[in-house]
């Protein structure tokens, strides 16, 4: 009866030792990947596809468990476009799954899962500075004067223009406040960011001194917006929510 009643209940052993077989070739396989090898293979894979000065990686093991990750720091340095100019974007992974097979076959970084993803975008007062003047001249608006200054939570934007360079359906709106054919004023922005999109929210806006009134500012404001696009930093999937205004910088993360 012993005999008869395991028989009928055991599993077939083929399958079993094939399961057996695969999951210790992969512990093995996780356990032999030295870890500076394995920096520098996704720091390589990385450099595929993401355009930037530098790209360092760090990877550090959970002890005594067979090579798996505890988490995994990656920051990119001065990124260019495509991607968000930023001064450095850092990403982190906690408990890691890496797609060993992908980066040893064809040099991709690819993550199966993980317990928890943070993604961190820093961008200095220099690159908003640079950011603004080159969208200025693609819209063709000519500054005679444009200061930016971080006064944490605010952006704060002195400017003067000549109206001629502003478009026509804009300059209509803010007629009454034309004085010498001109537009000088002062505006105090706040930040925010909703689906990778930046929003440029007016607190108090002031031109050739007369304080423009709210529900003008509100169409502004609905006309401006969004004032950027996050692209995505592919192969990373993320949605930006949070923005923090600093003294010298923009920060951006999820």
């Amino acid at each position: 009866m012993f005999r008869t009643s395991f028989s009928r209940h055991r599993l077939p052993a083929l399958p079993v030792l094939v399961l057996t077989a695969l999951l210790c070739l992969c512990l093995d396989a996780a356990m032999a990947y030295p870890q500076d090898s394995l920096d520098g293979d996704i720091a390589k894979a990385l450099r595929k596809v993401v355009r930037c000065e530098k790209i360092e990686v760090k990877s550090k093991k959970e002890e005594n468990n067979r090579g798996k990750l505890q988490s995994l720091l990656i920051r990119f340095v001065a990124m260019s476009k495509p991607a968000i100019p930023a001064d450095f974007v850092t990403v982190q992974y906690t408990s890691p799954d890496i797609n060993l097979t992908a980066l040893k076959k064809s040099n991709s970084f690819k993550v199966n899962s993980s317990t928890n993803f943070k993604i961190g975008m820093l961008v200095s007062e220099q690159s908003v500075r640079n950011e603004v003047v080159k969208s200025a001249r693609r819209l063709n608006l000519r500054f005679d004067k444009l200061l930016i200054k971080f006064t944490p939570p605010y952006i704060e934007v002195e400017f003067d223009l000549p109206v001629s360079s502003i478009p026509l359906k804009d300059r209509k709106l803010v007629e009454k406040f034309i004085r010498n054919n001109r537009l000088a004023g002062y505006a105090a922005l706040r930040l925010e960011v909703r689906d990778n999109k930046v929003i440029a929210s007016p607190v108090k806006v002031i031109m050739n001194h007369f304080l423009l009134p709210m529900p003008l500012v509100a169409e502004l404001k609905k006309r401006l917006n969004p004032v950027y696009r996050v692209p995505t930093i592919r192969p990373f999937d993320y949605n930006l929510v949070k923005v923090d205004i600093m003294k010298q910088h923009i920060f951006l993360s999820n």
